[in-house]
């Protein structure tokens, strides 16, 4: 397979290889999109919205953040009341889904308003720039590259599409054996996947979940992630944290059905599977394995609050009262904008498709609006 895209990422990625005699292919997705400069999330390229390569549910339409927001007021007035409390955003890319929730506080609740700190985590450079632009008329907020960055926080966490990009290591199963992919070099400089045996970690994690795993299968294990979760819990002293995301519990994301995995590749809104073109210019992803943030996060002093869909949770605060409100009106600009709310929720889209896993510390009974109704308990929802 030849390696494709920014001259500078291919050519790296060659020496490293050369260096190395053989990388895994979390180390090369790591490359491909964190690299300084030039990975796909590091570089000045637009990554989401019409230029870009993709859409998140925050660039459809407001109302993705104002309802988010509505659900941090709850918390706050039901667990914060009259305290300085923090809102964290992680992976915030161009800041537009942290502006609607600060916008939508700012002008419903200025006296809450007045006693949060936001908070914005995103490793661009380029991207926290754009940020500083977009919300300059907001003095309450920090800036930070990186998770480790943070302080000790009281509130909120949350994330949107986030751990879908943390780089995952890629696993095959033959003859009921589990072999790790990693990448080298052939006679002709191209890539060739070759097998290794697992180290203890993927063992660990696959015996902690009772993942059973069938044959013939090519999935993700994603050690970084529960890393991630990990260091989550240990930054909040009290509060919540909300992982908004694609992907399923562990149940259903190994069923023999997904025999491919996962893995896909975003590029100027289309998708494929081979990773190893355009590199640095395409997006690499894989679902997010819930069952994993909720194990390890409780091993680390996190409790599961809930674990929904992003229909369930955004009618529950109030998106069918915004659509009748719109199709109440009767015109053109409102039935449009209806059309983009109802993306949001549509079944077998992104109402379905995009989950939400709610995690606390140091909560006493946790109870949100967004969790008063949920999704049917199959497969796809047990924790």
């Amino acid at each position: 397979m030849k390696l494709s895209g920014k001259t500078e990422l291919v050519e790296y990625i060659k020496e490293f290889i050369t260096k190395k005699g053989a990388i895994s292919f979390r180390d090369f997705m790591e490359i491909a999109l964190y690299y300084p400069y030039y990975g796909y999330y590091t570089s000045d390229k637009d990554k989401i919205g019409g230029f870009g390569d993709y859409f998140t549910s925050s660039e459809l339409d407001p109302i993705f953040g104002q309802l988010l927001a509505k659900q941090f007021i709850e918390i706050y007035q039901r667990y914060f009341d009259k305290q300085q409390t923090q809102i964290v955003e992680l992976g915030s890319g161009k800041g537009y889904l942290l502006h609607d929730v600060i916008r939508y506080i700012k002008e419903s609740y200025p006296e809450i308003y007045q006693n949060i700190k936001f908070i914005s985590v995103e490793k661009s450079d380029y991207h926290r720039q754009l940020q500083k632009e977009l919300l300059k008329d907001f003095d309450n907020i920090e800036y930070f590259p990186d998770i480790s960055d943070l302080p000790k926080i009281k509130g909120i966490i949350y994330s949107n599409e986030l751990f879908d990009a943390i780089p995952t290591h890629m696993i095959k199963v033959r003859d009921g054996k589990v072999y790790e992919v990693y990448l080298t070099l052939d006679k002709e400089d191209e890539v060739v996947e070759i097998e290794r045996e697992i180290f203890k970690e993927i063992r660990r994690y696959i015996e902690d979940l009772s993942i059973e795993l069938p044959d013939n299968i090519t999935t993700e294990i994603n050690i970084d992630a529960i890393k991630v979760i990990s260091m989550l819990a240990d930054k909040l002293e009290k509060g919540f944290i909300f992982t908004i995301d694609y992907g399923y519990p562990s149940r259903e994301l190994y069923k023999p059905y997904r025999n491919r995995g996962t893995l896909i590749c975003y590029y100027k809104h289309t998708y494929n599977e081979n990773y190893y073109q355009n590199v640095g210019l395409q997006d690499i992803t894989s679902h997010v394995n819930f069952s994993a943030l909720s194990y390890y996060g409780e091993k680390s002093g996190l409790k599961t609050v809930g674990f929904t869909d992003q229909a369930h949770f955004l009618v529950n605060l109030g998106l069918a009262e915004e659509l009748n409100n719109l199709y109440e009106k009767g015109d053109y600009k409102s039935y449009e904008r209806a059309n983009r709310l109802k993306t949001l929720i549509l079944p077998k889209g992104m109402g379905e498709k995009f989950k939400i896993l709610i995690q606390s510390k140091n909560i006493e009974n946790p109870q949100l609006e967004g969790l008063k109704i949920t999704p049917p308990q199959t497969d796809r929802y047990k924790l």
